[in-house]
């Protein structure tokens, strides 16, 4: 994988991390339904988990250079 590939998945990493931060500083203002914070804290986990994937990927493109 090309290096512009592995910073285009790095920026996808950031861009996804400041996604949850805002989900969470909203699921925290306490402005919202308690069905709204449930659907925006399900939102958070999957942000969370596909940065995380993405982190698996770039550390096995990393490796195998």
């Amino acid at each position: 994988m090309a290096n512009e590939s592995v910073t285009s998945l790095q920026s996808a990493m950031t861009a996804i991390e400041e996604a949850a931060e805002a989900v969470r500083r909203e699921v925290e203002s306490g402005r919202l339904g308690d069905s709204a914070v449930a659907r925006l804290s399900a939102t958070e986990a999957d942000l969370r988990r596909s940065r995380l994937v993405l982190e698996k990927i770039v550390r096995e493109v990393s490796e195998e250079r």
